[in-house]
């Protein structure tokens, strides 16, 4: 069974991808123990509330329907565990960042269910994200996508206290404008929130996949944590929704869009969108 993603489509050149926010959990495995805690916790708070931002400023936005327990959206397809100490890491973890085992011993998923996963969760998640993509740069001459994501607090490590609110990545610099960067960091200073970016943090999936700023697809990660994600986690348990923190987010997009239409023109005159599907499909069928 394949799970659709959450779509709201804009018309602005700013795209905000939250690969870690789904909270669904496929009813086979909510029948180990292990899955029931699980089940609709949300994992990127964060990321949930910047997909909800964009979208009241016109913004496309796409959130991810499953839980990254069950799959991880900002891991590519083929990557394999750094170590069976550390498979949590993987694309489809065995274990929470607490080091919980999610399954019995001998049932951890195969290669058979996770290529299933793949294809039921993974493929539709990305074929959205590249759909989109490819509809705003027939659009507009730059892009900009800007993933949410939760990757350090789904890891083995996330039981030490995060002391950075906002840790931008991309790709050592190649899969972004400097001057978008510069931007956000900007407006992380203006709110008082640490910042970091390329920091110890694992590179994701999307920004070495989808940026290719010569082609006019610049990507920026993003993981909201520390005194910034506890507030919005206390925000949300106290009602308040996006109030408390759309100002900054706003400012955070905005800014991105303003710096966005000062740039030149795509200098590669590649078939762009063969080129995104070739790599697509690599990563699909791999």
């Amino acid at each position: 069974m394949r799970t659709e993603s959450h779509v709201v489509r804009g018309g602005s050149p700013v795209l905000v991808v939250a690969p870690h926010a789904g909270c669904a959990v496929p009813i086979d495995l909510r029948a180990h123990p292990a899955w029931e805690p699980i089940s609709g916790r949300q994992s990127d708070p964060g990321g949930m509330a910047l997909t909800e931002v964009a979208q009241t400023r016109g913004m496309t936005g796409i959130a991810a329907a499953i839980h990254p327990c069950v799959i991880d959206m900002n891991v590519a397809p083929h990557d394999s565990a750094l170590s069976e100490r550390l498979n949590r890491l993987n694309l489809c973890r065995t274990h929470t960042a607490h080091g919980e085992a999610l399954y019995s011993q001998g049932l951890e998923p195969d290669g058979a269910a996770v290529k299933q996963r793949v294809a039921d969760h993974w493929t539709p998640f990305h074929e959205s994200v590249l759909a989109e993509l490819l509809r705003l740069r027939e659009a507009h001459a730059n892009v900009f996508m800007l993933v949410a994501h939760a990757g350090a607090w789904l890891s083995p490590f996330r039981s030490q206290r995060a002391t950075v609110d906002c840790h931008f990545s991309t790709s050592n610099g190649n899969s972004c404008d400097r001057r978008i960067v510069s931007a956000l960091t900007q407006v992380a200073r203006h709110r008082e929130r640490a910042w970091v970016v390329n920091g110890k943090s694992a590179e994701g999936f999307a920004a070495r996949h989808y940026g290719r700023p010569e082609s006019g697809i610049h990507v920026v990660e993003l993981e909201i944590s520390g005194n910034w994600r506890r507030e919005i986690e206390l925000a949300r348990n106290e009602g308040k929704g996006i109030d408390t923190h759309e100002a900054a987010m706003s400012e955070l997009l905005d800014a991105a869009e303003r710096t966005l239409s000062t740039l030149d023109g795509p200098t590669t005159p590649a078939d762009l969108p063969r080129a995104l599907r070739d790599a697509f499909q690599y990563h699909a069928t791999s």
